[in-house]
């Protein structure tokens, strides 16, 4: 029986140690999911951090690209006005200053020319009472025969 007590103080010895061994090991298999689990984690939001980062780029070039779009629409809409604005006052003064007088047709044309000059001026308030002052005079004008 000494065999059989020793087997059983040898399994008694070794059933901690084993049942530790294997505790250790359960855990070292978690720890490497665990890890791995870690890493993909990281890896994705790695990646949404580089598409956000992405994003921000693609937004501050659209927005840099309407800023000068902007920028070149006031340009040509000050451009516009101008040439409208000059075009209105050479052909009042003409009709003021050289004719003394203007055809129905010529009023009719100015005055269409004017409401789109102000109209452009409204919507971007734009004043401007001399233009409104020397049509007011060329509508008062006697009619000029064609």
């Amino acid at each position: 029986m000494t065999s059989d007590a020793t087997i059983n103080g040898v399994l008694a010895w070794l059933a901690p140690i084993l049942s530790t061994l294997i505790i250790c090991a359960g855990q070292l298999a978690l720890n490497d999911r665990f890890k791995h689990a870690d890493e993909k984690r990281d890896e994705a939001r790695l990646e949404t951090e580089m598409e956000r980062k992405k994003d921000e780029e693609w937004r501050r070039r659209i927005e840099h690209r309407i800023e000068l779009q902007d920028d070149r629409i006031s340009t040509i809409l000050s451009a516009q006005c101008t040439q409208m604005r000059s075009d209105i006052i050479h052909k009042c003064h003409r009709y003021l200053d050289d004719l003394g007088c203007a055809s129905t047709e010529e009023k009719e044309a100015l005055n269409a020319e004017h409401e789109d000059y102000s109209a452009i001026c409204e919507a971007n308030d734009i004043v401007n009472h001399f233009v409104d002052g020397l049509i007011e005079r060329v509508m008062a004008l006697p009619e000029r025969k064609v």
